[in-house]
């Protein structure tokens, strides 16, 4: 085999070693440069055929709504391009790992009224299993409460804002409706002490209380105990909120007929909830605030909620995060909710006021507050009017409800070491 040099190439009948310089150099470049114009020809063509979110909308549009193998094909497509991933365990603190005592020990406080004031009010009370770990009223009922649900509505003092469900809480890093606590552990001690909520007025009150029942003197050492000598030194503040932060970390919502799809199981969701999702990452501009997997974004922001659902009725009151940082254009923002499980804890919003997936729906789809003409200081621009059609509407609620809990909500306890009857039972 002969092996050609750049001596036996010719141009014109010139060798190129023998080629003026300028003309040797302009000969090297134009190959260059049409080898890179090549590729890049090869790289818009390939580019043109990779799927864009709003390709895919667009393409949605000249389906038919029963064609079941396409609207699989697009929403598959979506999911790709928006780069969705499966649920992960949440981070837990490296001073508040979950050991299986520290769950177990928060799962008992978290149902035992002792804790409270008065000792009827757990934080089961207004987080219950059979609600969605929330209570199913507008606003929460605090301290001098019975019951739970419903039927704890007027009988005892009614707070100022919905309870949301802790489910997922663990991956939040804004706790409460406005931010103000950065961590669960922060989040379990706040509700203690609240004149209105569980009312406990004194700390070493409270330590005194845990520290007279054997069974928490045992669990506490066992959860937060070097040889321990069982005296109940282990009952401090810290440690109880840890415990119940423990346990709150478990409470995640894994398992759902949308989790299953994306793992690749087509039977999951119906070709109504294969639309609705289409929905929700495209016109309905949902995933720019409800980002999957925890369908939330982690920020604040102001959706122009008003007093009530009355035509013409102004905004809500609540200053929400601007009075925790004491400013007037955050008024009114309050944290992204997940979405998972958001069928089975309504009403919504900080107010309660949206009874029904339906009316918050169409609350976006006029375009939140301003849209519906309420005077708003700090609405947030991705908020605006969305045009969904009655069908698109019903699609994109049919697909809301592939996110509810597959699994069992945790159990109310038999019994607490208290000896007081958990909420429930």
């Amino acid at each position: 085999m002969t092996i050609l040099s750049l001596k036996d190439l010719r141009v014109g009948g010139y060798s190129w070693l023998s080629l003026p310089r300028v003309v040797l150099l302009g000969s090297i470049a134009l190959m260059v440069t049409g080898v890179v114009s090549w590729w890049i020809v090869r790289y818009d063509a390939d580019a043109a055929v990779v799927p864009t979110t709003a390709g895919l909308v667009e393409e949605s549009r000249r389906l038919t709504p029963d064609d079941r193998q396409e609207w699989l094909r697009i929403t598959r497509g979506l999911l790709a391009t928006e780069s969705v991933q499966q649920m992960a365990a949440p981070v837990e603190p490296i001073n508040n790992r979950g050991e299986a005592t520290r769950v177990e020990l928060g799962y008992l406080l978290f149902f035992d009224p002792v804790i409270s004031g008065d000792r009827t009010t757990s934080c089961a009370s207004c987080h219950h299993p059979d609600y969605g770990m929330a209570d199913g009223m507008a606003r929460g009922v605090g301290i001098g409460g019975h019951g739970y649900g419903p039927q704890r509505g007027g009988t005892g003092r009614e707070l100022t804002r919905n309870t949301p469900s802790v489910f997922n809480s663990a991956f939040n890093n804004l706790q409460f409706w406005d931010g103000r606590a950065a961590t669960l552990e922060e989040q379990a001690l706040i509700p203690i002490f609240a004149e209105d909520e569980m009312n406990q007025t004194s700390v070493a009150e409270l330590l005194r209380r845990l520290r007279a029942v054997p069974r928490y003197r045992q669990l506490f050492a066992s959860a937060f105990g070097h040889q321990s000598n069982g005296d109940g030194s282990e009952i401090t503040l810290p440690n109880i909120t840890r415990a119940i932060a423990a346990f709150e970390r478990k409470l995640n919502i894994v398992e759902t007929a949308y989790d299953r799809f994306v793992r690749g199981d087509d039977t999951q969701l119906s070709t109504e909830q294969l639309r609705g999702m289409v929905v929700f990452f495209g016109q309905g501009q949902c995933a720019v605030c409800h980002i999957p997997p925890h369908f939330h974004d982690g920020v604040l922001a102001s959706t122009g909620v008003p007093v009530s659902l009355e035509k013409g009725a102004p905004l809500d009151k609540d200053p929400g995060f601007g009075a925790v940082i004491r400013r007037r254009d955050a008024f009114g923002q309050f944290k992204t909710p997940g979405l998972r499980n958001i069928s089975r804890t309504a009403p919504y919003m900080h107010n309660g006021i949206f009874r029904t997936l339906e009316e918050i729906v169409e609350f976006y789809n006029d375009g939140g507050g301003r849209g519906r003409g309420v005077e708003v200081i700090s609405q947030d621009s991705k908020v605006e009017k969305l045009n969904l059609n009655s069908q698109q509407k019903a699609d994109l609620i049919s697909f809301l409800r592939s996110l509810d809990n597959l699994e069992s909500s945790p159990a109310v306890p038999a019994s607490v070491p208290s000896g007081l009857t958990p909420v429930g039972r």
